[in-house]
Parts: C-alpha cells; structure tokens; sequence
C-alpha cells in the first residue's frame, strides 16, 4: 500500500490552522494573566490609596541650621602620622 499523497494546498490549511490554534491558546492564557494581574494591582492601589493620603497643610517646616550633621560615616581628612 502507498501512503496517500497529500496535496501542498491541504498541509498548507493544516499548518494555518495549527498556527491560529496556538496563537489563540497563547493569547487567551496572556490575557487571563494579565487580567490575573491587573486585578490584583487594582485591589491592592484601593486598599493603600487613603493610607498614603495624608494632610500636608498641618506639617511645620523644620529649620535645618540649627540641627547637628550626622558624622557616623564620614572619614576625617588627615592620616595619621606614625
């Protein structure tokens, strides 16, 4: 028995419609993760959004000159003669 022949016009519909197959399964699973995502994002900005509100008219300005530096990390400049 001879395998039968196939025609180039039918592997070429096959391969066409494997293609939109796959296409169509990797865009719908893209858009659910998506979806996934973008709900969790909107639930979570929903929850935080008045948290991090706050009134700013309140907050006295802080003088800065009278504070003293923070020298914890800073070298001195000389080196030690021994």
């Amino acid at each position: 028995m001879q395998p039968k022949d196939l025609s180039n016009k039918s592997i070429t519909v096959r391969l066409a419609l494997y293609k939109v197959g796959i296409t169509a399964c990797l865009g719908i699973i893209i858009s659910i993760f998506l979806f996934a995502c973008g709900s969790a994002n909107n639930s979570a900005s929903k929850d935080s959004t008045a948290a991090m509100q706050s009134d700013t008219s309140s907050v006295a300005p802080v003088d800065t000159a009278a504070m003293h530096p923070d020298t914890t990390g800073v070298k001195s400049d000389t080196t030690p003669i021994h």
